[in-house]
């Protein structure tokens, strides 16, 4: 999942869409011992991490490897709710200051006590622009941090923010100051992993493998699993493979329609976790020919979302309505059947030809066109869709070419937004349910820039101020306003258009399983999946 944007943080994916976690059936994992206890897991991941700095590489795949070793000063719920991590309290004298008490009591993989040095560090580090902090176009808002006790640390934002200390939540790890500080240049490689005061310490990190083992120094009860591996497996079929020789006990896979071989492996049972993630094409609206309103909508019209959405995804995935799923905007409607009546009254647009037809003779290229679409291989929604899209466009004089790009280098192009933007598949994947996460990351001048993703720089007047009111103001109804002005201008004017939702699944086979049902959060935000995860 690749994330990035502001106030609200929303990850940015690229590959995963499902999560599997399954026993091998040859049985070759640890077995357990009491309690539940193993001395290893292995699991794979689609790609590996370019860094585990997650400040340079703030993706699902590196969040899921460091959230158990650097910890959050709180913790975000599926619903929005921070609760305790570090900071033992938070008080908000005022609308633009956050005062953290960190706990007494907690101390770096090496020994070493947490103070407010290694927050402040930490804080600044991920709002470090100028660095090119992939997780800074989250908070620019925050004008300082410091230190204002051993144990105390006060943010100052320049304005009220809605819900910033969830987004501090998303995007602090806090790593070790004076190991930070020693490592300017290489913090993140195998030469110097990030120290944190999580469950576990990074052990190894080598281009095959990452591997955990407990923090010795951790304050909270010690996870059942001693050892964690992370291998890196490009595809589903061969990650299938290597569990069924017990290779594996954990994979993820990047399609959602594998979910029912995952399933025939013996023992495994899925477990489908609901999330916000949110798939989009992005277009250009500063460069030819998507600068034509009506080539927008021409291809909005060529794209058989159904078609892609049962192909690819089956029923782990729902059309959007709009760019912001129903569960974004329940924090700021009035009810839940007042977004699903703004929603069904949004232009829609499925696959029509004729439609698409009209909207090209009315365009400044009646006689078509030609567009190169950059690929994310291994990723359905960005192989079916534009796949589709070039199919159904040919008819009318229009030449798609899919260009096979590695997710790296997606990301790349993403985070750089240069003048050849032209047309991206997207998704985000909004860790608070708020309709910032999303509308607050795509529009907006301020987000046309570098690690800025307003993709299609997009911001006529009236979306810039609905933008200003969605970011800065506390007033629920005028929040509300906003989202609706924003989403009502993305559906007329289609600088963006809402492809699909997905719902990641966890499958748990013989030998391993959860004690409690992980969400979403607790596998890529929170790093809680590793106190959940036990032995049969």
């Amino acid at each position: 999942m690749r994330s990035r944007r502001r106030r609200v943080p929303a990850l940015v994916a690229a590959v995963v869409c499902t999560v599997v976690l399954a026993t091998a059936c040859t049985g070759s994992s640890t077995p357990s011992g009491p309690g539940g206890t193993a001395d290893s897991f292995t699991f794979a991941l689609p790609a590996a991490p370019i860094s585990l700095d997650v400040v340079k590489d703030f993706v699902g795949n590196t969040m899921q490897v460091v959230a158990p070793v650097t910890e959050k000063l709180e913790l975000v719920s599926e619903t929005g709710e921070v609760s305790p991590g570090l900071a033992a309290s938070v008080a908000e004298p005022d609308p633009t200051t956050l005062v953290y008490t960190l706990r007494p009591d907690v101390r770096f993989s090496d020994g070493a006590p947490l103070t407010s040095d290694d927050v402040v560090w930490s804080l600044k580090h991920a709002a470090d622009t100028a660095a090119g902090a992939q997780t800074a176009g989250n908070i620019t808002w925050i004008e300082s941090v410091t230190a204002t006790g051993p144990l105390e640390v006060t943010v100052r934002t320049t304005q009220p923010v809605p819900n910033a200390r969830g987004s501090i939540a998303v995007v602090g790890f806090v790593q070790q100051a004076a190991f930070g500080r020693a490592h300017p240049e290489d913090l993140g490689t195998p030469a110097a992993s990030p120290v944190g005061t999580g469950p576990y310490r990074i052990a190894a990190n080598t281009p095959d493998r990452i591997t955990l083992e407990r923090n010795p120094h951790f304050r909270g009860p010690a996870p059942r699993v001693a050892t964690i591996h992370f291998t890196f497996i490009p595809q589903d079929n061969s990650a299938q493979l290597a569990m069924r020789s017990g290779a594996l006990q954990g994979a993820v896979a990047s399609n959602l329609k594998t979910v029912d071989q995952w399933r025939a492996i013996p023992g495994t049972t899925p477990y489908e976790m609901p999330s916000l993630y949110t798939t989009f094409l992005t277009m250009d609206t500063t460069t030819a020919p998507l600068d034509d309103v009506h080539v927008r909508r021409a291809i909005a019209h060529s794209v058989d979302r159904a078609g892609v959405l049962s192909a690819g995804y089956g029923s782990y995935a729902t059309l959007l309505r709009g760019l912001a799923p129903p569960g974004l905007l329940a924090s700021v409607a009035p009810s839940t059947d007042a977004v699903d009546a703004f929603l069904d009254g949004l232009p829609q647009y499925d696959l029509d030809p004729a439609a698409a037809r009209d909207e090209l003779a009315r365009s400044a290229y009646p006689q078509g066109f030609t567009l190169d679409v950059p690929v994310i291989t291994g990723n359905p929604a960005s192989e079916l869709v534009v796949q589709n899209l070039a199919r159904n466009m040919a008819g009318l004089g229009v030449t798609i070419t899919p260009r096979p790009v590695t997710s790296s280098q997606w990301t790349s192009t993403v985070y750089a937004h240069g003048d050849d933007i032209g047309m991206q598949t997207m998704a985000l994947v909004p860790s608070i349910p708020d309709p910032s996460s999303v509308l607050g990351a795509v529009t907006g001048r301020e987000n046309i820039r570098p690690q800025g993703f307003n993709l299609a720089n997009w911001s006529p007047p009236a979306a810039e101020e609905a933008f200003r009111r969605l970011e800065t103001s506390t007033d629920r109804a005028q929040r509300w306003e906003a989202s609706q002005v924003l989403l009502r201008g993305i559906a007329e004017e289609v600088p963006y258009l809402p492809l699909f939702g997905l719902n990641t699944v966890a499958v748990l086979g013989d030998g391993f399983t959860f004690d409690r049902p992980p969400g979403f959060f607790d596998l890529y935000i929170n790093g809680s999946w590793v106190h959940a995860l036990t032995a049969g």
